[in-house]
């Protein structure tokens, strides 16, 4: 194989390579996030769990909380949901870039028209499922910011304020 063969391919290797860590930097992050929202549905429901086990009457507050916890986990549970579908669709680009460099090394060594081809359209592939793992992670950040605001709002009577009096 010539050299200027080793450098080209070398080249076209590198693309797939640099998604693959972007998806590693991202997996990072979100891992995190998932992790702290699972030891959050479960904090949420052995709150739950123990607020059920407590008599009635010595606690006044505990029909409130109820309500409160009640709406609140199945919020959790739906980010936890969207976070894991995002984690599973980056998993999914992983394999593609994967495949990729896979059909980089045939292409080369063939050298088959169809080949060459077929590295682009499968690198898209996987910079599209990507793409949409980073849109479902922006609508569930969005939303996840909401529900904390809309949790925080319904205790705090200092956020109650209209913002411009806030400082």
């Amino acid at each position: 194989m010539p050299h200027e063969a080793v450098v080209k391919t070398i080249n076209l290797i590198i693309a797939p390579v640099v998604m693959l860590t972007a998806c590693g930097i991202m997996l990072n992050g979100l891992m995190v996030r998932y992790s702290w929202l699972s030891d959050r549905v479960r904090s949420v429901h052995q709150e739950r769990l123990n607020l059920l086990d407590l008599d009635w009457n010595q606690h006044k507050s505990k029909g409130e909380r109820l309500d409160h916890l009640n709406h609140l986990l199945p919020d959790l549970l739906r980010h936890h949901h969207q976070v894991h579908d995002v984690l599973v669709l980056i998993y999914l680009s992983i394999l593609v870039f994967m495949l990729d460099m896979l059909v980089i090394a045939l292409a080369v060594s063939y050298d088959v028209r169809w080949l060459h081809q077929l590295v682009v359209i499968v690198f898209l592939v996987g910079i599209s499922i990507l793409l949409a793992g980073m849109v479902l992670i922006a609508h569930e950040l969005r939303t996840s910011h909401h529900s904390i605001q809309l949790e925080v709002d319904q205790n705090c009577q200092l956020c109650k304020k209209p913002r411009r009096m806030r400082k």
